[in-house]
């Protein structure tokens, strides 16, 4: 009996002593807890949008985390990671806004390998206000292996800034100081221009210029540019004017001017809807941009492929407007695309991919374009075999076509037949004219998937040929651009959906 109850005693008093040590461990982990930066997950799809809590709504795919301590008024932006200090170990900027204050907020945080923490240690404010034109990243701009803080957008009235810094550590104060490396204003675009590899050693030749495009303010009625080239001196450390060129453009009538850029984005994008074609030939064939302003997306096309952009924030500028536009699929491909008038039927345009990826010096898309108008190519002088023939027997003439999104298409008898992956379409099509255009109207019989609404041709089409690659004075019998349209007794007008370029497959027999 009495070692029963010895046993039990030994047992309780083991039970108190564990018990004991697991709230002391509890209250001291609960007074030791550290506050760490909350996980923020930014607002992709569009600004101001937010649940309950007041936190950003975006995809489930995309989810950041700050490393550097935010502040109680500070929403996070963006997150860059980058070494920064020059130390060998990855720092971090982030991109963050303040209550009650419409400019974004840049802060730094150094990493401490000691106390394994970042360091909030540089802050200070930019002059871009719309988070979709604001990018930020680190980069090797001076070629001495040492990562610079680089930030471009558009300030409130409707210029483009870049500036660039250098994080240095003055030992003497024991404090971090910011190095001003550029410092860029325009009226139109600025861009990063790397240059060719062999160039840039790492041992003090800088990998990029700074190309500045701005309006020639001394004469308002041209559409003349100047082009300034920014280059790195080492000797004045910062970014020097090395060049400027003046690009010469068409003149337009201030009164025609005004009619398409009256301060607003909707009249302008009015104007640059529909299908674009650059004028000068390439070696790679027609290159076509089409605009869709209520869409809200920007295609790519050349050939059989196109790549689709979803039109996300539009500025006016001087001379013409800048887009700041993401990928369809990709959404963290970002790319611009700058526009300038320069006449009333041409613009040109400059296109600017995401400089955190591998870019060369020249985008081929940069060029000047011309819209394309039915009339264009169906004046009396404007004369082609294959007009004398309908587009039907052209296209059953075949072999096969191929669509840009990579569908297969033949044409035979009045009906069609499509495959596209593991589906297949077919359908009727029929010729028809009104008001001397040239309409196709096709019937889906079947595939169509009721829930997309996706499936093969269906409804009129206008139909055309692009002009050709080597000689813009003649077509191109080999692509047909079918436009969609809406069709009624006497009149007809574009609809939505963005145009269909047919390219003719070879022969595999040839």
């Amino acid at each position: 009996m009495q070692k029963r109850i010895v046993l039990v005693v030994f047992i309780v008093t083991a039970a108190a002593i564990v018990l004991l040590s697991l709230n002391r461990g509890y209250f001291a982990n609960e007074q030791q807890e550290v506050v760490r930066p909350k996980l923020v997950i930014p607002n992709s799809e569009g600004e101001g949008k937010a649940d309950a809590d007041g936190i950003p709504l975006v995809s489930d795919d995309l989810v950041m985390n700050s490393l550097v301590d935010l502040n109680p008024d500070e929403t996070l932006i963006d997150v860059v990671s980058a070494d920064f200090s020059g130390d060998g170990f990855e720092d971090q900027a982030i991109v963050v806004r303040k209550a009650n204050n419409p400019k974004l907020q840049l802060a730094v945080g150094i990493y401490d390998s000691k106390t394994e923490n970042y360091d909030r240690k540089v802050s200070f404010a930019t002059e871009v206000e719309q988070v979709k034109t604001f990018s930020c990243y680190g980069l090797d701009l001076t070629g001495k292996n040492r990562n610079a803080l680089v930030y471009q957008g558009f300030d409130p009235t409707g210029n483009s800034v870049l500036r660039a810094y250098f994080i240095n550590y003055e030992g003497e104060k024991n404090a971090y100081s910011l190095q001003l490396l550029a410092d860029l204003k325009s009226n139109g675009a600025i861009y990063l221009q790397q240059k060719d590899e062999e160039s840039y050693s790492g041992t003090g030749n800088s990998a990029y210029d700074i190309m500045v495009y701005s309006a020639e303010l001394t004469n308002p009625e041209s559409s003349d540019q100047l082009q300034t080239i920014w280059s790195w001196s080492e000797r004045a450390q910062k970014y020097v004017q090395s060049k400027q060129t003046k690009i010469k453009g068409s003149s337009i009538k201030k009164g025609e001017l005004a009619k398409i850029q009256d301060g607003t984005v909707k009249t302008f994008a009015d104007y640059l809807n529909g299908l674009w074609y650059r004028t000068e030939g390439n070696g790679g064939g027609v290159r076509y941009v089409f605009f869709d302003y209520e869409s809200e997306q920007i295609i790519f096309l050349l050939g059989d492929e196109e790549e689709v952009y979803n039109w996300q924030n539009s500025t006016l500028h001087y001379r013409g407007m800048h887009i700041s536009t993401s990928n369809f699929e990709i959404e963290n491909l970002k790319r611009s695309v700058d526009v300038s008038l320069i006449d009333l039927e041409q613009i040109g345009i400059l296109v600017h991919d995401d400089v955190s990826m591998v870019i060369k010096e020249e985008n081929s898309w940069n060029g000047d374009y011309k819209k394309l108008k039915f009339s264009d190519f169906y004046s009396e002088n404007f004369a082609s075999s294959s007009l004398k023939s309908s587009y039907i027997n052209n296209l059953e003439a075949g072999p096969r076509w191929k669509m840009s999104d990579g569908s297969s298409i033949s044409f035979s008898g009045g009906s069609y037949s499509s495959h596209s992956g593991e589906k297949n379409y077919s359908g009727s099509y029929i010729s028809m004219q009104l008001e001397g255009d040239s309409f196709i109207q096709f019937k889906l019989e079947n595939g169509r998937d009721a829930e997309t609404a996706d499936g093969g041709l269906d409804g009129y089409y206008l139909a055309s040929y692009p002009p050709s690659a080597d000689d813009g004075s003649k077509i191109d019998e080999d692509r047909i651009i079918l436009q969609p349209y809406t069709v009624h007794l006497y009149d007809s007008s574009p609809s939505s959906g963005h145009p269909i370029i047919l390219t003719r497959e070879k022969d595999p027999t040839q």
